[in-house]
């Protein structure tokens, strides 16, 4: 008999049958066959029956040449010198002439019966994208262009919705090992009644009742599913439906065990990737029979296999099988046994399909997958060559279009697909089978329309780029050639695990595990590399809390396990799953290994293969479709102007009386906008401030508002200003992002909604809705336009939209003289005296003696000099100590720099000034890990880099420019006078600068700041070892070391703030609208795109 807990059902995978009289034979082990990447050197094709490819192996002497030979199907690979491609195939050495010596280089034969070859590797493309490539090879291309996603309708009708809930609803009761009627009506439920359910009951319009009605009546058929097909052995009626089958023999099935569900799979080898609905163990007894009819009893065998749930009807059946096919090679590399088939469960016809893996057909939908990356690269290689004349005619990166009104007219992809089709393309057609359709589609397009489109579509493309090629160093580089780049933790092992169910816990940070440094002896490595020497801390690189990370296992596991990176120590990350990972069962499972979780080495690198582009693109293009947003499409693209309408203003007595003149103006002009209007505001001049108050009287009058910026803290900063209002404010947003003081506006703290009417209230209810959006930051795509925002777009086109804010209640008139003639041609005014005076008192001046040694007493003490109440602004040169720049991998610190701002941070505290006085930026990423250990005591200071600290401002504000070096080499980030700016604008009553005035004079940008302060008598320059004459406990510093000079590090996005202005420049000339006769002002919105 069964034992079970009270109340709870038998696992099925355990229910008790008839024992079989035959032991089943395990599945074979995978034989992997031989995989070279290589480049392609040449390629020759003297007849149609042949291609021969000239190519170099990565990793082997260059004066080793190979050659490929493509026969049958393969010689219509579109491949082309310099391209990277994988040879599936054992090379055999070739003959001289002579016909006895071996040649040096070797040959491989790929042909219809033997060996393959991928094409771009590196392009991971999805099995559903791939078997979606037959029918129609420019849907998948298309889809894959607008969402981040594999193909599917962005919007799911009722049938396909009903079918996700009964997806969902199989997979956990899967996972549970329970299919009984009361297990399945509880998940069916929990599935309808989930915010993500209701979410789309309120898409849809449709009742909780209907729901669970119409997802009921689909499972029906789950528990007799259980029943033929689930259990420790084969069951009569366990019955596959495989069309392989010959001579009367029949198939039966049970599925023993369940592996993983929604297992997601990576494979540079095939360039394939996948998520498997469920990895199953399955029994399979195979019976012939007897010319009477009777059944004679068969081998019975273990396998390991995917199992793909379809909820609709057996259509697109040929689809289903070619995921299948491409789901049992990823199993077999990820598993390490042969998966000869797969399994396809209809729920509608409640029969399973056993889908075997034939080469004719596996190699069909290789060839499919190449083509598909193929047009992938064309589209990257054509953007990357949009400015070579020597390559100046583009291949077409989309196949053309299926010309099949039925089938074209229903495809989910057609309105995108006629846009390219119209705007990137430029077809005119009048005659297919589909002009009718193409002209609904996009005759109301205009050729300026069709150009915007094509521009802005162009841009977006060049920031994918860095997507692929960070994505190919998790199999193209070890974890120590990765780490060495900052960008990986290798030789990592599971300290600790935890399950955080709490109040406001998102969902994705629910499983929480610990990773340290191995060090015991048992560990297993499956990579043979040498462990990277030389560090003792994991601040080192740039992966920092909020992070995606990828957890692998080397040499071949990749991608096991996608989380966020919760908290970073020295010697410690805790990373956030949604799931419960079970390294110890993969690693058992690939490689018979049994060691323990704690004893797996894994590799975590940063997640830089995830990517919003398809979204931000599928937003551009809803702007041109039919039925799309033809108001914003007239205002963004057609530059209509904005109309404005004063009837309705409020009377002057009715406005805040601490608005200045120009708040008020700024919230008439918003109130009397019918389309939109334009608050041009510099530093502390109140934006947020006015900001908020427009946001108020807008609630007040009825309106609904969307607060939207590129940052969390530009959001919660706005907010925070709201936090008294008697309005409902919704703040949408991962938790671990949002300040604390705005968890209350979050769903996860508001109670779960049980109905549809209760997820409206929340979701619909609140007057003000506040989120976060997408931005690019590309080098080549600013340089292409990129760096042109919305705002500035705006500004230039329609300057009677604008509204100046030029009073600033932040900085003191030292401050606020730097940005005033570096960039804002002295338009910038203080907003009161008492602002215009204001500086830093320390309440406890004698405290600062403790700081004193002999030293600078004879010296004379640079400190007490910087932290004089007079002094306001300071540049500290650093060049006379001196404090060298060093790297860490690709990234850059400066160690003696860090003791300075130490040493600074320590006495002001000492003095008496609060922590919540102090910030302390760096536009380096490093440097901030570097001081934040440093200072770890010191909790309530804020290190920020540049584009963070962004809203936030400080009595004191300390910078380390951190660039020191004996070439003078600034490296591009200090070539950024908006990321400058946004640090000195930080600062009310004192700002401190920490550099090396040698090297930062190489910048023509910097070089204009430091002669003004030295004008003004503000740089303090340090003597020899000056370092050292306050030192006190800096032990922390050990804990990051120094690696070898590599690049400097890539630059964060763009800041928001700051981004509006280009710095001072006696060459530009701009004679219209608002900017006339304001040189300095020509950029000053482009960072709100």
């Amino acid at each position: 008999m069964v034992q079970t807990t009270p109340g709870n059902p038998p696992n099925v995978y355990n229910t008790p049958q008839k024992s079989s009289p035959n032991t089943p034979f395990p599945p074979p082990p995978f034989v992997r066959e031989k995989c070279t990447r290589c480049i392609v050197l040449q390629v020759t094709s003297s007849n149609s029956s042949e291609k021969r490819l000239l190519v170099q192996v990565e990793g082997v002497s260059e004066i080793e040449k190979r050659e490929v030979i493509l026969k049958h199907d393969w010689v219509y690979t579109d491949v082309a010198v310099g391209d990277c491609i994988n040879v599936l195939g054992d090379f055999t050495p070739s003959l001289t002439p002579g016909g006895s010596v071996p040649d040096p280089s070797s040959t491989l034969i790929i042909t219809s019966r033997s060996n393959m070859l991928i094409l771009h590797p590196d392009l991971l493309l999805s099995a559903t994208t791939i078997a979606n490539a037959p029918s129609c090879t420019r849907k998948p291309l298309v889809s894959l262009m607008l969402s981040s996603n594999a193909p599917s309708p962005p919007s799911p009708g009722e049938v396909a919705v009903w079918g996700n809930f009964l997806h969902e609803v199989m997979q956990k009761s899967l996972a549970a090992g329970t299919l009984d009627k009361k297990s399945v009506e509880e998940r069916i439920e929990n599935v309808v009644r989930s915010p993500e359910g209701l979410g789309q009951l309120v898409r849809l319009g449709i009742g909780i009742e209907q729901a669970r009605f119409e997802v009921r009546t689909r499972a029906g058929g789950l528990q007799e599913f259980a029943r033929r097909f689930i259990g420790s052995s084969v069951k009569r009626d366990g019955q596959l439906s495989d069309q392989s089958e010959a001579n009367g023999s029949v198939s039966r099935i049970a599925l023993t065990k369940l592996h993983e569900v929604e297992e997601e799979i990576w494979s540079p080898t095939y360039g394939i990737k996948g998520k498997i609905d469920a990895s199953v163990q399955v029994l399979i007894q195979q019976e012939s029979r007897s010319p009477t009819g009777i059944p004679a009893s068969g081998t019975l065998r273990s396998w390991t296999m995917p199992f793909e749930i379809k909820t609709g009807r057996t259509v697109g059946v040929l689809e289903h099988r070619a995921q299948i096919i491409l789901y049992t090679i990823l199993m077999a590399e990820r598993y390490g046994v042969e998966v000869p088939a797969g399994l396809l469960y209809y729920t509608h016809s409640e029969e399973v399909m056993r889908v075997p893996t034939v080469r004719n057909e596996l190699k069909g939908l290789i060839m499919a997958r190449n083509e598909l990356a193929s047009y992938l690269m064309r589209k990257r290689v054509n953007h990357a060559e949009a400015h070579d004349s020597t390559n100046p005619i583009e291949r077409p990166f989309l196949p053309p279009t299926l010309d099949n009104d039925y089938k074209c007219s229903r495809c989910y992809v057609v309105d995108g697909c006629m846009l390219y089709r119209k705007a990137v393309e430029g077809i005119e057609d009048s005659s297919s089978a589909i002009a009718p359709l193409y002209a609904k589609k996009v005759s109301h397009l205009t050729p300026t329309q069709c150009e915007f489109f094509k521009k802005w579509e162009a841009l977006v493309s060049m920031e994918e780029q860095d997507v692929v090629r960070f994505r190919k160093e998790l199999w193209t580089l070890t974890a120590e050639e990765r780490e060495k780049k900052g960008r990986c933790f290798g030789k990592m092992t599971v300290q600790d695990y935890r399950l955080d169910t709490g109040p406001g816990v998102a969902k994705m940070h629910q499983h929480v595990y610990r990773f340290v440094r191995a060090t015991t002896s048992f560990a297993h490595v499956s990579s043979p590399s040498k462990s990277p020497g030389g560090f003792t801390s994991l601040l080192n690189g740039n992966i920092s809390a909020g992070d995606a990370i990828t957890v692998s296992v080397e040499p071949n596991l990749f991608a096991i396990a996608r989380g966020f990176a919760i908290e970073l120590e020295s010697d410690h990350i805790d990373v956030g799953f949604d799931h419960e990972v079970d390294l110890d069962g993969v690693l058992r499972r690939s490689q018979n290994i049994n060691i323990g979780l704690e004893n797996i080495v894994c590799r975590l690198d940063k997640d830089e293969f995830a990517s919003g582009l398809g979204r931000i693109r599928d937003n551009l293009a809803r702007l041109f479709y039919a039925n799309g947003d033809t108001k914003r499409l007239s205002l963004i693209v057609d530059l209509v102007p904005p109309l404005f309408d004063d009837r309705h203003l409020p009377e002057e007595s009715k406005l805040p009386p601490y608005l200045n003149p120009n708040q008020r103006d700024a919230v008439r002009k918003v109130l009397s906008a019918k389309d939109y209007a334009v608050v041009l505001g510099m530093p502390g001049t109140g934006k947020t401030s006015t900001v908020a108050e427009i946001i108020s009287i807008l609630v007040k009058r009825g309106k609904t508002v969307l607060l939207a910026s590129y940052t969390h803290s530009a959001v919660d900063t706005i907010l925070l200003k709201l936090i008294s209002a008697d309005y409902p404010i919704l703040r949408l947003g991962s938790l671990d992002k949002v300040h604390p003081d705005i968890h209350k506006y979050t769903l996860a703290h508001q109670p779960q909604p049980a109905t549809i009417e209760q997820l409206e209230r929340q979701i619909l209810g609140p007057s003000v809705v506040a989120t976060t959006c997408l931005s690019l930051d590309h080098r080549e795509a600013r340089a292409g336009g990129l760096d042109v925002s919305l705002f500035k777009r705006l500004v230039d086109a329609h300057p009677e939209a604008v509204v100046d804010l030029v009073y600033q209640y932040r900085m003191n008139s030292d401050i606020m003289l730097l940005s005033n003639k570096l960039i804002y041609s002295d338009r910038l005014r203080c907003g009161s005296k008492s602002v215009s005076e204001r500086a830093l008192v320390l309440p406890d001046q004698g405290a600062l003696k403790a700081c004193h040694t002999d030293g600078c007493r004879l010296r004379g003490c640079w400190l007490e000099k910087v932290l004089d109440e007079k002094c306001k602004a300071v540049f500290i040169d650093t060049d006379e100590v001196p404090a060298r720049e060093s790297r860490v991998g690709d990234l850059i610190q400066n160690e003696v720099e860090a003791k300075l701002v130490y040493q600074v941070t320590e006495a002001l505290t000492l003095s008496g000034i609060n922590q919540n006085q102090i910030g302390i930026i760096s536009l380096y990423r490093q440097q901030i890990k570097l001081l934040s250990h440093l200072l770890h005591r010191y909790k309530g200071i804020e290190l920020l880099t540049a584009d963070r600290s962004q809203g936030r401002d400080k009595d004191c504000i300390i910078i380390s420019m951190v660039k020191s070096n004996s070439t003078a080499q600034i490296g591009d980030l200090l070539k950024d006078w908006r990321r400058i700016n946004v640090s000195f604008t930080r600062a009310r009553s004192k700002l401190i600068i920490f550099g090396s005035r040698k090297t930062l004079c190489a910048a023509p940008i910097l070089t204009e700041f430091l002669d003004l302060m030295e004008t003004k008598g503000w740089i303090i320059s340090l003597g020899c070892q000056a370092d050292l004459i306050h030192a006190r406990d800096h032990s922390g510093l050990v804990a990051v070391q120094p690696k070898r000079r590599v690049a400097d590090e890539e630059a964060e996005p763009a800041g928001k703030e700051n981004a509006h202005f280009t710095r001072k420049t006696k060459k530009v000339k701009v004679d219209k609208g608002v900017l006339k006769g304001r040189p300095m002002l020509q950029d000053v919105v482009n960072d709100l795109s």
